[in-house]
């Protein structure tokens, strides 16, 4: 008898994506792999800005493919009437609806929260924006580096006596989506409780603010009188914490108070452990610059970093080898949890696109196919959902308000898709 494959655990939830460029995308990534039914909606004729960046071949964004796998794409002109009663009947079927535009741009077509709450009592809405749907900088246009700028984390980032940097990749758009997919998450349990819908709101900037538990807090528990700076490669409040020059390029070190003891050893310099200089963190902290001198004579002194770092471990030292962009999907840990899951492209082949960080004991967590080709899915979707047949659908596009990448027609002749 052949067994059961085990569910996903939102299998049966239909949601409603009208979400572009990251912040968005990243809640409903992560809602997929979880087996929500997530249907694109995309504002015709251009849809999803994200398509239009960071191309990995020509109009092929990775950004796209790696933010909006195992979705389907409608592409539909709801500024106009009949796109709208198209939206409204798909939102009537929705247990979910997600959207990252400006507030009030929903309400504008009449697709905000009352709206739809009154067609769907138990709907989830969720909305994510830079600053949230209410107060003084409600209004106000942002992106990933605006959060950035404005949470403190650019402020916290960078060498002391150079300017505030921003960090190397997305993680304001990102951590606002993983924190709406929870949201969204938990309403649903809600619902499943008491029947009731709910409305979320994610502000991008509290979200990133929130990930501070360190230098926020110490500042405003101390009246002002902690302030954290930047402090480049050694970190202000633990010492050995940082980057460190090595035998062939970097390092990076992560010594709590109970770990200097094992790492001096390991280092060869016992004579540490009681130096009434280097004894004590604090004491630590205010010899910076003698403490990664005396690390980085030990780790250049050794044969190459794969020793130095070989006796760290084994003297259980929190330490690692700084990888470079091209190394980090060979990391033999990702190739033991198979984090990286293989799609097939019409035009790319083979895709590699990173699975959600969730290991689940029963349930079944995977990407269920590749990220699809603007309005793909609209007669698919349209026909199944609303019984809509060939001939309203192209008339829809005769309209204009039904939009197609011109690749699908040409991809389904040649029994691509």
């Amino acid at each position: 008898m052949t067994a059961t494959p085990p569910r996903k655990m939102l299998e049966g939830i239909k949601v409603l994506d009208f979400t572009q460029y990251l912040a968005g995308p990243a809640a409903t990534r992560l809602l997929t792999e979880f087996g929500a039914d997530i249907i694109k909606l995309e504002r015709a004729p251009g849809g999803d800005l994200g398509r239009r960046i960071h191309h990995v071949a020509t109009e092929v964004s990775a950004l796209n493919l790696a933010a909006n796998a195992g979705k389907r794409s409608v592409a539909v002109d709801f500024s106009k009437p009949e796109g709208r009663e198209l939206v409204l009947d798909l939102v009537r079927q929705s247990d979910v609806v997600i959207e990252n535009f400006s507030p009030g741009v929903m309400a504008k077509y009449g697709l905000d929260y009352a709206s739809l709450k009154a067609l769907n009592p138990a709907l989830v809405m969720c909305s994510i924006s830079g600053f949230g749907q209410e107060g003084p900088y409600s209004q106000f246009t942002s992106f990933d580096i605006i959060a950035q700028a404005q949470s403190g984390v650019m402020a916290m980032t960078g060498e002391p006596d150079g300017p505030p940097q921003y960090v190397g990749d997305y993680i304001g758009d990102p951590n606002a989506g993983v924190h709406a997919a929870y949201a969204i998450a938990a309403a649903l349990f809600h619902r499943l409780r008491t029947g009731e819908g709910q409305y979320i709101d994610v502000s991008q900037l509290e979200a990133l603010t929130y990930l501070d538990y360190v230098n926020i807090p110490l500042n405003m528990m101390s009246g002002g009188r902690i302030q954290p700076t930047r402090f480049g490669g050694d970190f202000w409040s633990i010492c050995p914490y940082g980057t460190y020059k090595s035998k062939e390029g970097y390092v990076v070190l992560a010594v709590a108070e109970h770990q200097w003891p094992a790492l001096v050893r390991a280092m060869g310099r016992e004579d540490l452990i009681t130096d009434e200089r280097y004894a004590t963190q604090a004491a630590r902290c205010a010899r910076r610059p003698e403490v990664r001198a005396i690390c980085e004579a030990w780790l250049q002194s050794c044969e190459s970093d794969t020793q130095a770092l070989a006796i760290l471990a084994e003297a259980r030292v929190p330490s690692a080898p700084i990888l470079e962009i091209r190394e980090v999907p060979n990391h033999p840990q990702h190739a033991a949890r198979e984090f990286f899951q293989t799609l097939p492209h019409p035009e790319l082949g083979e895709t590699p696109v990173a699975r959600s960080p969730f290991k689940l004991s029963s349930a079944a967590s995977s990407i269920p196919f590749r990220a699809p080709y603007l309005g793909e899915h609209n007669e698919t979707i349209l026909g199944e959902r609303l019984g809509y047949d060939a001939e309203r659908i192209a008339a829809l596009y005769e309209k204009g308000i039904l939009a197609q990448d011109e690749r699908v027609a040409d991809l389904k002749a040649r029994g691509a898709l």
